[in-house]
């Protein structure tokens, strides 16, 4: 007789401490989207490239051996970039830094130059 007392004074004291509102309200559950990958690789490629490379879809690179990155993207296919970034940027040409990017970054940066992907 006590136990089962015991158990619904248990299952009623649980049910008060519960939050009234259901868990999918305050957990965002809601995954990254391209749009906001793609600003933030914009903004990498703002700080990180624009120095020298014509990071937008139009203008020329500030260097002339830096090659505009909406032609870039034609030279290779975004997944080899996207590896080339991941094992270590290395470029033709000797003027450019070494950039070691995290995987965050290098899904922004590749999500970014999707957008500036102009077919010739």
């Amino acid at each position: 007789m006590f136990l089962p007392r015991l158990a619904a004074a248990l299952a009623l004291s649980c049910a008060a401490c519960a939050s009234p509102e259901p868990l999918s309200t305050t957990i965002s559950t809601r995954p990254d989207t391209m749009e906001q990958a793609a600003v933030r690789g914009r903004q990498l490629a703002t700080g990180a490239c624009a120095s020298c490379h014509a990071v937008g879809a139009v203008g020329d690179s500030p260097m002339a051996a830096a090659t505009p990155f909406r032609e870039i993207v034609h030279r290779r296919p975004l997944d080899q970039l996207e590896e080339a970034f991941a094992e270590g940027l290395v470029t033709s040409h000797p003027a450019m830094p070494a950039y070691v990017f995290r995987a965050s970054e290098i899904d922004d940066l590749v999500a970014y130059l999707e957008t500036v992907k102009v077919e010739p």
